[in-house]
C-alpha cells in the first residue's frame, strides 16, 4: 500500500446527517443505505462528528431508544480524520482495527469521502 493516497480509495457516496437529527432517524438513513457510520455535518458540509454502531449500543444501553435524542447528543465528536493526499501507508489506526470509517476532510473541514477497512481490504485483493 505504499504511497496510495486515501484519495484514490476513499469513498465519494457519503451517507450524512445535521446534529439536529433525531438518532431514530438516523438509524433508518442507516439501515436504509447499508453503512454502519453516518457521518454528521453542518450546513456547509464541515463534519462535526460520526455517529457508528457502536453509539447505538451506548445509545440504547443509556437511555429510552424510543426517546427522541438528537444526533448531536450521541456522535463521536473527536473523530480522526484524513485528507486525501494522505498516504494510505500513514493510517495505521485504521489498518490496525482501531476504527472501521475514516473521514476525509478539505482543509476547511469539509467532508470530501470516507476511507473504510472494506476500501482497504478491495484494494489489497486487487492487487
Amino acid at each position: 500500500m505504499n504511497d496510495v493516497p486515501v484519495g484514490r480509495l476513499m469513498s465519494t457516496e457519503l451517507v450524512t446527517v445535521g446534529p439536529e437529527t433525531t438518532a431514530a432517524a438516523a438509524a433508518e438513513r442507516m439501515l436504509e443505505t447499508g453503512v454502519n457510520s453516518i457521518l454528521v455535518v453542518d450546513d456547509a458540509g464541515r463534519l462535526e462528528g460520526i455517529l457508528t454502531g457502536w453509539d447505538f449500543v451506548r445509545l440504547v444501553r443509556e437511555n429510552d431508544p424510543h426517546d427522541r435524542t438528537l444526533v448531536g447528543e450521541c456522535m463521536t465528536t473527536e473523530v480522526v480524520t484524513a485528507s486525501r493526499n494522505d498516504s494510505v501507508e500513514a493510517l495505521s489506526d485504521l489498518a490496525d482495527g482501531e476504527y472501521g470509517h475514516l473521514p476525509v476532510t478539505d482543509d476547511d473541514g469539509v467532508v470530501v469521502g470516507m476511507l473504510s477497512t472494506t476500501d482497504l481490504t478491495e484494494h489489497l485483493a486487487r492487487r
